[in-house]
C-alpha cells in the first residue's frame, strides 16, 4: 500500500512538471550568456552580459512567483554566473587596456572630437587646429578601399561600426584617412583598430582614393598600429 502510494506522488510529481512551461526568460538567460564571450572582443559587446543578468534575475522572480506555472531556476543560475563572470572579466580587460594602449608622447583623441560645430562656419572640427602636427592616439573601424582587403597601407577609418562594416555613408568630419609609415599593415575585420601618428588638418580637403569618401580633411601618418 505504501508502496501504491508513493508511486502515486512520484507520478503525480511528473504530471505536474509536464504542465508547468519553461521560463522565456531562462533561455534568454543562456543565450546571452554564450553570446557574452563578444564581450571580451570589444567594449561595445558588454551589454551583452548586462542584458543576461537581467533575464536571469527576471526568470528567477517569475519562477519564484509562479513556482506551479513555471521551470528552469538552474538554467537561470548558470546563466547568471556566466554572465556575471563574462561581465566582470571584459571590464577588467578592456579598463587594463585603456589604461595601457596609448603610446608614450601621444595624446588620446576620439572621433566625436573632430565634428565640427555647427555653431561655426569652419566644415571641420575646431580642435582639429590644436591636433594638427601632433602625436594622436584614436580608436576606430577600418573601411578598406574597394576590392582590397588585406595588408593594407592606406585605409579609410571611421568612428562608427555600421559605416565600417554595413555600408553606411559616413560625413566627412567623420572619417580619417589612414596612411602606415612603419612596416606594419593591417587585414579589414570588424574589430576595433587602435592608431597612433602624426595628425595632419586639410583645411581645403584633400582627394583620397576612395569612391565612397572621396575627399577628406583629415589625415594621420600612422607609426603604432594595433
Amino acid at each position: 500500500m505504501k508502496s501504491d502510494l508513493k508511486s502515486s506522488s512520484k507520478n503525480d510529481a511528473v504530471s505536474n512538471d509536464e504542465f508547468k512551461a519553461v521560463s522565456k526568460a531562462a533561455v534568454a538567460c543562456l543565450v546571452f550568456a554564450i553570446l557574452s564571450a563578444a564581450a571580451f572582443m570589444s567594449e561595445l559587446f558588454v551589454i551583452l552580459p548586462i542584458i543576461g543578468l537581467g533575464c536571469g534575475m527576471a526568470a528567477l522572480a517569475g519562477i519564484k512567483r509562479y513556482p506551479d506555472e513555471l521551470v528552469g531556476k538552474t538554467p537561470s543560475q548558470i546563466g547568471l554566473a556566466a554572465c556575471a563572470v563574462m561581465l566582470i572579466g571584459s571590464v577588467a580587460m578592456h579598463s587594463y587596456i585603456y589604461a595601457t594602449e596609448v603610446p608614450p608622447d601621444h595624446r588620446r583623441i576620439s572621433f566625436s572630437d573632430l565634428r565640427n560645430n555647427k555653431k561655426t562656419n569652419l566644415p571641420y572640427s575646431e580642435k582639429a587646429k590644436e591636433f594638427d602636427g601632433q602625436k594622436v592616439f584614436i580608436k576606430g573601424y577600418v573601411r578598406p578601399p574597394s576590392g582590397k582587403k588585406k595588408r593594407l597601407k592606406n585605409f579609410i577609418m571611421v568612428g562608427d561600426f555600421g559605416d565600417c562594416c554595413f555600408g553606411g555613408n559616413p560625413k566627412i568630419t567623420e572619417v580619417i584617412a589612414v596612411k602606415i609609415s612603419s612596416d606594419d599593415t593591417v587585414d579589414y575585420s570588424y574589430g576595433l583598430r587602435r592608431i597612433g601618428g602624426t595628425f595632419r588638418l586639410n583645411p581645403n580637403t584633400r582627394p583620397v582614393n576612395e569612391k565612397e569618401v572621396p575627399q577628406v580633411f583629415y589625415e594621420i601618418e600612422a607609426n603604432h598600429v594595433r
